[in-house]
C-alpha cells in the first residue's frame, strides 16, 4: 500500500483525485494540503468529496501534510512550487508535479531538485496523450517536410493557460524530431501560412475536458490525428499510476514517457 499526500486538494483537479485515492485498492491517503487562508483549513478531508469524515484534516502546512506520506502529488497552482518543493527536498519524499503553466525558473528549479529525489513532471497525466506524441512523431517522419502542421486545442472556458501545456509538449515533440525543419513554440493562425511553422489554433468554451488534434496537411489530402478526454478523472488516474511508479525510483527527473516505457 503507498501513502499518498495530495497537494492542491480544495481545488478542481484535487477533489478528483482525492476521490480516486480513497477508492483505489493499492494507495491511501495521507495527508491533504491547501493553501493559507482557505476556507476547510482544518476540516476533515472527507467533506471536499461528500463523504463521512476519514479522520484526515485538511492542512495549510507542507510539513505536515507530507510527513506520513511515501510520496506527494501536487495539482495546485504554479505559486505553490516553491513551498511544496523545498518540503519534499527536505523531507526526501518523490514528487509528482501536475500543475500546469510553470514558467522557466520553476522548471529549472525541478531539474536542480531532481538530482536530489525522484521527481515526475506531468502537467498532462493521461497515458493517450503520451501515446499520440509518440504517434505524431512517428508520422512526422514518415510525412516530411511537404505537410503542413497544425494543432487545435479546446479546453473549459476557465483554463488559464493558452496554448494549453499540453498543445506546447506536442509542438516540442515535433519540433525536435530529427526530420523537422519546424521553429517552435506553435505560432497563431496566419494567412497566408508562413513556411517551417506549427500552427496553433486554441478554442475555450463549456466545460471541455481536453481535445488536442494534430493535422499533417498536404496538397493532396490531410491526416488528422486526435485525442480526447472524456472524464477528468482520466488525469486523476493518471497522477496515482505515476506516484505508484515513481515510488522505488532513483533521483532523476521523469515524465509519464518514462512511466510508459517509451523512453529510459
Amino acid at each position: 500500500m503507498l501513502n499518498i499526500a495530495l497537494a492542491g486538494a480544495t481545488g478542481r483537479m484535487g477533489q478528483l483525485t482525492l476521490k480516486e485515492i480513497t477508492g483505489h485498492a493499492d494507495v491511501e491517503i495521507a495527508g491533504v494540503l491547501t493553501r493559507p487562508g482557505n476556507p476547510f483549513v482544518g476540516s476533515d478531508a472527507g467533506i471536499l468529496i461528500g463523504m463521512p469524515p476519514i479522520n484526515l484534516s485538511i492542512t495549510d502546512s507542507p510539513k505536515k501534510a507530507f510527513s506520513d506520506a511515501q510520496v506527494i502529488i501536487d495539482f495546485s497552482h504554479p505559486e505553490g512550487l516553491d513551498l511544496h518543493l523545498l518540503e519534499a527536498l527536505q523531507q526526501e519524499k518523490p514528487y509528482v508535479a501536475c500543475m500546469t503553466g510553470l514558467n522557466n525558473v520553476q522548471q529549472d528549479a525541478l531539474k536542480k531538485a531532481a538530482f536530489q529525489i525522484p521527481i515526475l513532471v506531468a502537467p498532462n497525466t493521461s497515458f493517450g496523450i503520451a501515446l499520440l506524441k509518440q504517434i505524431i512523431t512517428i508520422a512526422s517522419k514518415a510525412l516530411g517536410s511537404s505537410y503542413d502542421i497544425s494543432l487545435l486545442e479546446m479546453h473549459h472556458r476557465h483554463k488559464a493557460d493558452a496554448p494549453s501545456g499540453t498543445a506546447l509538449s506536442l509542438a516540442k515533440a515535433l519540433a525536435e524530431d530529427i526530420n523537422s525543419n519546424h521553429n517552435t513554440p506553435p505560432y497563431p493562425s496566419q494567412s497566408p501560412r508562413p513556411s517551417h511553422t506549427i500552427e496553433c489554433a486554441v478554442l475555450r468554451g463549456g466545460g471541455v475536458v481536453g481535445d488536442h488534434s494534430v493535422i499533417f496537411a498536404g496538397e493532396k489530402d490531410m491526416i488528422t490525428m486526435q485525442h480526447r478526454a472524456l472524464d477528468p478523472s482520466l488525469f486523476s488516474q493518471g497522477a496515482i499510476q505515476g506516484a505508484l511508479w515513481l515510488k522505488d525510483k532513483a533521483p532523476g527527473l521523469y515524465t509519464i514517457d518514462h512511466v510508459l516505457g517509451f523512453c529510459q
